[in-house]
């Protein structure tokens, strides 16, 4: 079984789960979120916790619950986990993790963890025994610019910077650009951006990547979908992500739609996700929420180009990592 936080990470992985004149090279059922896998773990066995009100007390109620069901030996072990973004688990969640599975697979970044009080990596290398631990020497994602960005958000601790690492293969150059604009400029400055992607990047569209639009809150999303469903260039290719964990019925459909390549998520919604370019829009809005992993995350998920949208001022953690002067960096 293959484990994700959100919906939306699940059914981005699923995609892979498919190759061109080979068919399915692992089943998609097997990828789901820990909110749906622990829900199936008690559907059978027992009631779930109550709700609560507070999330993270909740995550903690449903997976010590788990692990009790785990000794209780009515439901067998697999024969892997393999558990992604792992720098936000909880130390009840590895708990009830390991007793599911003897052979475990992590992965995680620390510079990528959105949620207070959780474990993490720390709470992994803790297991006994101790995991075998390898940190990757490069990667082929993010174009330079954009490294050399995330670098300044976040430094690397324990290992080398993203740009010192980045084998990028892609289009070049890499673009960063900002925009100071009111909330209506921004849309319609996106919807231009987004009209000239969608050609440029069209090949690239067509072998599976995707845009993406990322705003602070999830009714920004109803915004940005509306007005790019009234621009006759755009209509139909935009679809909204929701991130929410979980497995509840829902008026929506969370997969992945191939002929919709623009996909709006809030900031914490895109944890996972990755797109060709990214346009962030209201990006000043909760500055005072947002910790300097959120920023990471956000700017990370741009491949090749990245284009900020503010009102007033940039916020604080993005001007500090901001080096206009860096052009045509790859």
């Amino acid at each position: 079984m293959v484990l994700t936080f959100t919906r939306a990470l699940t059914e981005f992985v699923r995609t892979g789960c498919y190759v061109e004149g080979k068919g399915e090279i692992f089943p998609p059922k097997l990828i789901t979120t820990f909110d749906s896998w622990f829900k199936s773990l008690y559907r059978a066995n027992q009631q779930l916790p109550p709700n609560d009100p507070d999330p993270m007390e909740r995550r903690r109620k449903v997976a010590s619950g788990a692990l009790q069901l785990a000794g209780s030996g009515r439901v067998p072990k697999y024969d892997v986990l393999f558990i992604d973004e792992a720098q936000d688990l909880l130390a009840e969640e590895i708990a009830a993790i390991e007793a599911y599975a003897d052979n475990l697979f992590f992965v995680g970044d620390d510079r990528q963890k959105l949620y207070d009080g959780a474990s993490g990596l720390d709470g992994v290398r803790a297991l006994t025994p101790a995991p075998e631990e390898h940190t990757l020497p490069f990667h082929y994602r993010l174009v330079r610019k954009i490294c050399l960005m995330a670098d300044r958000i976040q430094v690397a601790t324990g290992g080398k910077a993203l740009a010192d690492t980045s084998h990028y293969v892609g289009p070049t150059p890499g673009r960063i650009d900002d925009h100071a604009l009111s909330r209506a400029g921004q849309v319609q400055k996106a919807i231009d951006t987004l009209k000239d992607q969608v050609r440029v990047y069209g090949d690239m569209i067509a072998g599976g990547d995707r845009l993406g639009v990322i705003v602070p809150r999830k009714r920004d999303r109803e915004t940005i979908h509306n007005a790019l469903e009234a621009t006759p260039e755009l209509r139909g290719r935009s679809q909204i992500v929701r991130a929410r964990s979980g497995d509840q019925d829902d008026d929506h459909d969370t997969a992945l739609d191939p002929n919709k390549p623009i996909l709006i998520v809030t900031a914490q919604g895109s944890k996972g996700l990755e797109f060709r370019a990214v346009q962030w829009l209201f990006s000043d809005d909760l500055e005072g929420l947002y910790t300097p992993e959120v920023y990471y995350t956000v700017v990370t998920r741009a491949k090749t180009s990245l284009d900020i949208y503010y009102e007033q001022s940039m916020a604080e953690q993005i001007a500090k990592a901001y080096a206009p002067e860096d052009k045509d960096i790859w």
